[in-house]
């Protein structure tokens, strides 16, 4: 029997943490999450090659979601990253460092978690870039 791929979560509210995980857990996939994203790099520098994609949150305390992104990078250069946002991207995100960090798709609150599937669907179907 093959294993479920593995996707991280990382939200600083705990209840959209386990809303994540919840959905991922039932379309297929196994779910770690974390709502300190300092103890989902620990975890993350420690099993790199273990997730096929994860999930940030931008505005968290002590670490943004696209700081955690830039770590995350330096363990696995190829990992697939969905940043999650409440605020307006136009006005709030940089979209040259959306870049550079290698941000694969953002989804902008609210959304419905049947948007997720089709997104994770297309992210994974990507080839690993040749530039990063």
């Amino acid at each position: 029997m093959p294993t479920r791929p593995s996707v991280m979560v990382v939200d600083d509210e705990t209840e959209i943490a386990e809303l994540f995980g919840r959905f991922l857990e039932s379309s297929g996939f196994n779910c770690n999450y974390f709502t300190d994203p300092q103890l989902a790099l620990d975890n993350f520098s420690k099993h790199p090659n273990s997730y096929c994609l994860v999930i940030l949150d931008l505005r968290m305390p002590g670490l943004d979601g696209l700081g955690l992104a830039r770590r995350l990078r330096k363990y696995n250069k190829t990992i697939k990253v969905i940043l999650v946002t409440g605020f307006l991207m136009e006005e709030n995100i940089d979209n040259e460092i959306v870049k550079d960090v290698g941000i694969s798709a953002i989804l902008e609150k609210p959304f419905h978690f049947k948007e997720i599937n089709p997104l994770i669907k297309e992210i994974l179907a990507e080839q690993p870039s040749n530039s990063r």
